[in-house]
């Protein structure tokens, strides 16, 4: 296969375009990861203990890559701001629409099966590389091809088969245009808006001042998801790989083994006017749980963007600080989610997290207002555990939760 032609980006605006794409790329794929991790079985499932050590380490594994897209997702985010841009983290929500993305690019939320493996090793694939689909998402689009020609002012949706095409573009973008109006005037940010591993213990992370550390940044991007000739063996790509010949050697010695609870494909939280390959959840238990999950989904962005607003060390690392405990919340019950029924309508399956949308998370105003907000938010949570959870320990422990990260940032707002 030859090498796919690169995406045009003749201007920083076309650039911060481009990155506002892989950010939303970044961010849909670590949340249809975090999906299927929280629906993977466990102990408590009907599993033999070999199956369910070994589906331990998969969730392990997709987790770690999730983190790591997470991680991505921040170094996009340091190289918009390097060169002058806002970050960008806003997303639609699932299913994605088809013809937002190229129509190779197919984003829905799906549980851990063989075919959303398939799905993950294709999205992950290096550049080159040819594979088919998983079965369960069928390329209907295949012939839609976004773009609107060459020469154009406005910045437009261009074609690309594969993420690691999106990011040689990328590079290819930064070094023209420094080479095009110099290094210093393409590098014109605020270094204390980006976040740097003193911030965030994110694998790979680094701030972006010049080209030599933009490259190595989407170096850092390329080498742990589709993997390079030089650094491959971690990578996404190769990770995915691993699970699934261990997944092909469990189910060829034990027929019918299922590693997941049976969650509904695309559940949504409101009755969709198109419901196709939709699942409404609407089971009053798990639309409680799943109004809960968001809620926190949606807080945890919130404190994700205000800390790349922020340039006060103290409040940027109490926001950072505020997102990533967040995100561990959501991950005790997004899996129980997967253990309630969905719908009335759809019996024999379970609901699951969507990751709903807030309807705007751009930044508030930097300072102590911002903190206040944010607290203000994390109470409500705190005190809607319980109501959502009914009476378990994991409402009593998850109400705990929110309420201490409520505490330190009444404290930092005190201390103002």
């Amino acid at each position: 296969m030859t090498a796919e032609p690169d995406i045009r980006a003749q201007t920083r605006e076309d650039l911060i375009y481009l990155l506002a794409e892989a950010a939303e790329i970044e961010h849909n794929l670590m949340c249809c990861y975090l999906f299927a991790a929280f629906g993977l079985k466990s102990e408590r499932d009907d599993l033999s203990t070999e199956q369910a050590v070994e589906i331990a380490g998969w969730r392990r594994a997709i987790i770690s890559v999730a983190i790591e897209e997470m991680s991505h997702l921040a170094l996009v985010a340091n190289l918009t701001l390097a060169i002058g841009g806002s970050p960008h983290f806003t997303r639609p929500n699932f299913p994605v629409p088809s013809g937002y993305h190229p129509s190779g690019v197919i984003v829905e939320l799906h549980r851990f099966d063989r075919a959303t493996l398939d799905h993950f090793i294709f999205l992950e694939r290096p550049e080159g590389v040819e594979l088919p689909d998983g079965a369960a998402y069928p390329h209907r689009d295949a012939t839609y091809v976004r773009g609107m020609g060459t020469g154009r002012l406005m910045p437009s949706a261009q074609d690309y088969a594969t993420v690691g095409h999106l990011y040689r573009s990328i590079r290819k973008a930064f070094e023209t245009l420094c080479n095009a109006n110099g290094e210093a005037a393409m590098f014109n940010g605020d270094p204390a808006l980006q976040v740097g591993p003193d911030l965030a213990g994110l694998p790979g992370l680094l701030k972006v001042t010049d080209r030599a550390s933009a490259l190595k940044a989407l170096d850092v991007i390329v080498e742990q998801g589709e993997g390079s000739p030089a650094h491959h063996d971690n990578s996404h790509y190769q990770r995915f790989l691993t699970i699934r010949a261990a997944y092909d050697r469990l189910t060829s010695s034990s027929p019918g083994f299922d590693p997941s609870r049976p969650v509904a494909p695309n559940p949504v939280m409101r009755r969709p006017p198109n419901p196709e390959s939709k699942t409404f959840i609407d089971h009053p238990a798990a639309a409680a749980v799943l109004d809960l999950a968001n809620a926190i989904y949606g807080l945890m962005l919130r404190a994700l963007v205000q800390g790349f607003n922020e340039s006060d060390p103290s409040r940027k690392r109490l926001y950072l600080d505020t997102a990533i405990d967040g995100m561990f919340a959501i991950s005790p019950v997004a899996e129980h989610l997967t253990r309630l029924p969905a719908s009335p309508t759809t019996p024999g399956l379970n609901a699951g997290i969507t990751f709903a949308m807030l309807r705007d998370v751009a930044p508030m105003p930097a300072g102590t207002a911002a903190t206040i907000v944010l607290a203000e938010r994390m109470r409500q949570l705190a005190e809607g555990a319980p109501r959502a959870l009914q009476v378990t320990p994991l409402a009593d422990d998850l109400a705990s939760t929110l309420g201490k990260l409520a505490d330190r940032l009444d404290a930092a707002a005190a201390n103002r």
